[in-house]
């Protein structure tokens, strides 16, 4: 379950709790704080949907690493996962079993560093070697994926990156898949200027899209 957000951030505000509240008010940047707005209230509107409850109603708590899950057992299995970047945040819906998603919007900038840092030598070989236009494309593949697994565990930084295999294609294009035992990887079509990655424990899940919208939140 993925979306974006196109909806009035005074009107999601009233959903959130009031530590949500405090912490969209700490952001310098108007853009920031209503990116965060509209997106937790979504994921309140989503979660609820699942439910059969209010969005107001839904309370969140941490795992060992920060994952949030939901604060009280629930029957229905159910799991998210949050990102966003940019103009764009994905919310990740799964039942019973672990999911996580990471999007990144995407920029010029010098990532080899980057690269050498997180990413392991047969990667970064593989890296270098692909034409300069794909390289761009193939870093940010690499790094949600790294960073959907990351979020998946629930392990956060103090996680080994998982490694990750890049394969150019004959039309140019850039692919990356994983055989890491138990999870599942899969690319995200977020569009133009974003690249997202979606891992989910045990075998492949077939992956529905959604816009989510204000109207959403309304009908409840």
């Amino acid at each position: 379950h993925a979306f974006s957000h196109d909806t009035d951030p005074g009107f999601c505000a009233a959903l959130l709790s009031k530590d949500e509240q405090a912490r969209a008010g700490k952001f310098k940047f108007e853009t920031d704080r209503r990116l965060f707005t509209v997106a937790h209230a979504a994921l309140r509107s989503i979660c609820a949907s699942y439910l059969h409850t209010v969005p107001r109603s839904i309370e969140f708590a941490e795992g060992p690493y920060g994952k949030p899950k939901l604060a009280a057992d629930s029957r229905s299995g159910l799991q998210f996962n949050l990102s966003h970047s940019g103009e764009l945040a994905l919310i990740a819906t799964a039942l019973q079993r672990e999911i996580g998603v990471d999007v990144e919007s995407v920029r010029d900038f010098d990532f080899d560093q980057i690269a050498e840092r997180f990413f392991t030598a047969r990667e970064v070989a593989t890296l270098r070697s692909l034409p300069k236009p794909q390289q761009r494309s193939a870093f940010y593949k690499c790094w949600t994926s790294k960073e959907a697994f990351l979020k998946a565990k629930g392990t956060g930084l103090s996680g080994e990156l998982d490694e990750v295999e890049i394969t150019s294609t004959d039309g140019d294009d850039i692919r990356i898949s994983s055989f890491v035992p138990g999870w599942s990887l899969a690319e995200l079509p977020a569009g133009e200027g974003y690249i997202a990655a979606l891992v989910s424990q045990g075998v492949p899940i077939r992956v529905q899209l959604y816009r989510w919208t204000s109207a959403s939140m309304v009908s409840q």
